[in-house]
């Protein structure tokens, strides 16, 4: 079972991004169903790596939207990328302490960050 479902609501009103956003629910999902449904910590590993790096590739391409249009909030929307980039590093770094419950906690902690970030922050930007 999907931990968060994208919905049209959530729109940025520009089609790339809102496919990068999709990609972001996606990965996230992945990695609490792979946590959710094991109690080997490793299987999610690559899926964090993978919701790392797409992470990356979408805050740059956002971040370059926003220079592209002017936006004045931009660098209080970076600290917010950045902040979001050091919780999913600290995610991966928990998987070493073996913590399967705080594994899933933080996880939950993350998607849910990540649905406010799009539903409040980038709604800023998509005016």
């Amino acid at each position: 079972m999907s931990l968060f479902v994208w919905k049209p609501d959530y729109s940025v009103n520009n089609a790339v991004l809102d496919g990068h956003h999709q990609q972001l629910f996606s990965l996230v999902n992945s990695v609490y169903e792979n946590v959710m449904n094991s109690q080997a910590l490793d299987c999610a590993l690559t899926k964090i790596d993978e919701l790392t790096e797409y992470t990356k590739y979408h805050f740059l391409a956002e971040e370059r939207y926003m220079r592209e249009k002017g936006f004045s909030g931009i660098d209080e929307h970076i600290a917010k990328h950045r902040e979001f980039t050091h919780t999913i590093e600290t995610l991966r770094e928990s998987y070493h302490g073996n913590d399967l419950e705080a594994a899933r906690d933080l996880i939950v902690a993350l998607g849910e960050w990540l649905l406010q970030h799009v539903l409040k922050d980038d709604r800023t930007y998509s005016a």
